[in-house]
């Protein structure tokens, strides 16, 4: 395994163990992932990122991930895809989101009733369940005759601020491109 893709897993790893604000503090003093002159998104790029999600009316709730996907393939918002474009390894963008360029509206119609026994038995109210096909839903209330369930994406209907870091770019004949590649 080369050098660079050991250091590069070794930051993941500790991006996993120490948390969020600690992997953005290691990646951007690393100068192994430090602004590359010729490695950017672009579309077709095949794009690693951590991600922050803060809803902008309860900034002490975050979620954050490393996700990967395909630049121009419009699998994330496309605010988040114009912003990242050109965008070198180890960048840090944030961007605010209205709850349309998000997750969407609240959408009332995706409350459902079902009966109670179709719950999981040590369901409560609070939960998040799924079904086979993985759609999830959050039980809203459980009662003898019937439980409101909500299909709405937990973040839907609230404006966010999403803060990303490029980890790794990918161009599109699958090679890793890393910034310093000759150094390897």
């Amino acid at each position: 395994m080369s050098t660079i893709r050991y250091l590069l897993i070794s930051t993941i790893g500790l991006a996993l163990l120490l948390g969020h604000g600690a992997f953005l503090k290691l990646v951007q003093a690393s100068p192994i992932l430090a602004k590359s002159n010729d490695v950017t998104v672009q579309d077709g790029a095949k794009v690693t990122v951590w991600f922050q999600i803060t809803p902008r009316d309860s900034p002490t709730a975050t979620y954050s991930n490393i996700e990967q996907f395909v630049q121009g393939q419009h699998t994330i918002p496309l605010q988040l895809e114009q912003r990242i474009a050109g965008m070198h390894p180890g960048e840090v963008a944030t961007v605010p989101l209205s709850a349309e360029e998000g997750f969407g509206p609240y959408d009332e119609t995706k409350i459902q009733t079902i009966p109670p026994a179709d719950l999981p038995r040590d369901a409560r109210e609070g939960d998040t369940i799924a079904n086979s096909a993985g759609t999830t839903a959050r039980i809203v209330r459980i009662l003898p005759e019937k439980a409101l369930l909500d299909l709405n994406h937990p973040l839907a209907g609230k404006p966010l601020i999403v803060t990303l870091q490029i980890v790794t770019i990918e161009n599109s004949d699958e090679e890793a491109q890393y910034p310093n590649r000759s150094a390897r």
